[in-house]
């Protein structure tokens, strides 16, 4: 199943979800340099301005992993929203690529993904049963995946109980439960 982003809309990340407490990346450090001169002028185009460029080097840990809950219970419109929510926060915390797993009976990995990808059209696996810790334990044992990485988890709520070792957070739509008392924090979208 492939579904389009664009068609519902990505949703503004800082009104919508507050991960910025719970994924605390700082920003990305930036310098100014005459080596290459900014064009961002035209009242005073004769005197040289600096550009800003990335300091680099802090890009390792900058990334987070997604279980998505791809079951049949999670309909076209939440999942689009929940994709648009994974681009909308990478790109406003300079966070290069994500890790995403796609959970129904089985974990699909889909490997690591950049935001722009993931907010123009993504290939979705699943539409089966709910059994999401097969994406936890995928994501925790992987070993190109740093070891403090914090985990999100988008859900419709109709799951089994959850063992997450890691920093994590859920997602899931407003008026939805889970059926536990969630470790990490919880957060709605509508």
């Amino acid at each position: 199943m492939v579904i389009e982003i664009s068609k519902y809309g990505i949703n503004d990340i800082e009104n919508k979800l507050n991960l910025f407490c719970l994924f605390p990346f700082q920003p990305v450090e930036k310098r100014r340099t005459y080596a290459r001169l900014s064009r961002r002028q035209s009242s005073t185009p004769d005197i040289p301005r600096p550009s800003y460029v990335d300091v680099g080097g802090d890009e390792h840990g900058r990334t987070f992993g997604v279980v998505l809950d791809t079951s049949g219970s999670m309909d076209k419109k939440l999942l689009a929203k929940a994709l648009g929510t994974i681009a909308s926060y990478s790109v406003a915390r300079d966070v290069p690529a994500v890790r995403v797993v796609f959970c129904d009976a089985s974990a699909y990995d889909a490997g690591y993904m950049v935001p722009e990808e993931i907010a123009e059209t993504v290939k979705v696996k699943g539409r089966g049963g709910t059994l999401l810790q097969s994406g936890i334990d995928l994501l925790e044992n992987a070993t190109d995946f740093p070891k403090n990485g914090p985990i999100l988890i988008i859900t419709d709520g109709e799951c089994d109980r959850l063992i997450v070792k890691r920093k994590h957070a859920f997602l899931l739509p407003k008026g939805k439960h889970l059926p536990f008392i969630p470790k990490g924090d919880l957060f709605r979208i509508d």
